[in-house]
């Protein structure tokens, strides 16, 4: 029997009522109302100091919304640019918008949050190559932004924890933006392991993880590309600082203990939290569980402490 923190068993109960485990089975544009559905089924105010507003950045002939929120009282002029989950295939803006609002609350920073293209549509790397260039505009539009183009942390959850990680990666093999930190939620970081399905955790299964693989990285040979599974072929040397929060009752955990290891292993400095009794997506628990307020209360004070510990 699966021993849950209080408060996540109600959550995976009402998880799988609103979107059941076989949604992927769906049409696309089935899956995609019934995840931005999740935003009723667990509703969370805008937090009260904070401002935002939307617009689009240009590149290459691509035109991308992005958010920007902003704090009322702020201690870094830095900034966070946060990639959403959702498989690479069902999201939006507005699934996360309280995550990334609460975010500029907790750590008193300005977030980005940007809309880039979804798979099957886009496979591998247009969104990845929409989130690398968000990352290129805001440090060169860091005046008009108000920010300090050095001192830029990437986060993101799940398949938006990957690109967040291989974002890392892209800085440092193409010298893009020097980034002061990674703040990542149960990260992907091998899909190989997934292409022919593979186990079933709560909110997760093998079925789901199999067909964003074949969304996002339709050729086989795509799959153990170094910018999509980091940890068959990546290189781990020269990344910024990480923190990573992983859930004890997620099958990505591996992921995020086996990232941990290669980053020590290059003398990164990191740190690894497995939250006890939690789930893949829990941070949409936050106001059902203590366990899960705790750990997004700690996760958004890493954020702080990394923009700090640049400005130091």
């Amino acid at each position: 029997m699966t021993t849950y923190a209080p408060g996540i068993k109600e959550f995976v109960d009402r998880c799988n009522a609103a979107m059941p485990p076989d949604f992927y089975t769906y049409a696309l544009q089935e899956q995609r109302r019934l995840y931005q559905n999740l935003t009723i089924e667990f509703p969370y105010e805008l937090p009260d100091d904070v401002s935002w507003y939307q617009q689009n950045l240009e590149y290459d002939g691509n035109s991308l919304a992005f958010r920007l929120y902003e704090p009322h009282h702020l201690e870094s002029d830095g900034l966070v640019i946060y990639i959403r989950g959702g498989g690479f295939v069902v999201g939006s803006l507005d699934t996360h918008h309280t995550v990334t609002a609460e975010i500029a609350s907790k750590a008193a920073v300005k977030v980005m949050a940007v809309d880039f293209r979804l798979a099957p549509e886009h496979p591998f790397p247009s969104a990845l190559e929409d989130c690398y260039n968000a990352v290129v505009y805001a440090k060169e539009n860091a005046s008009t932004l108000g920010i300090d183009p050095n001192n830029i942390v990437i986060a993101g959850d799940s398949s938006g924890g990957n690109m967040a990680v291989v974002i890392a990666m892209m800085c440092r093999d193409r010298n893009g933006p020097k980034l002061s930190g990674q703040a990542l939620i149960s990260p992907v970081l091998d899909f190989t392991r997934w292409r022919n399905g593979g186990d079933d955790a709560p909110l997760l299964t093998g079925g789901e993880m199999e067909f964003y693989t074949a969304c996002y990285a339709p050729k086989a040979s795509t799959v153990s590309h170094p910018y999509v599974s980091p940890l068959v072929s990546g290189r781990f040397d020269n990344l910024p600082m990480a923190y990573i929060m992983s859930a004890e009752k997620d099958s990505l955990a591996i992921d995020a203990k086996q990232y941990a290891k290669l980053l020590r292993e290059h003398e990164v400095d990191v740190e690894l939290v497995i939250e006890p009794g939690l789930v893949h997506s829990a941070i949409r628990a936050r106001a059902l569980s203590e366990g899960v307020q705790d750990a997004w209360d700690r996760y958004c004070l890493k954020i702080r402490a990394m923009l700090a510990r640049k400005e130091a």
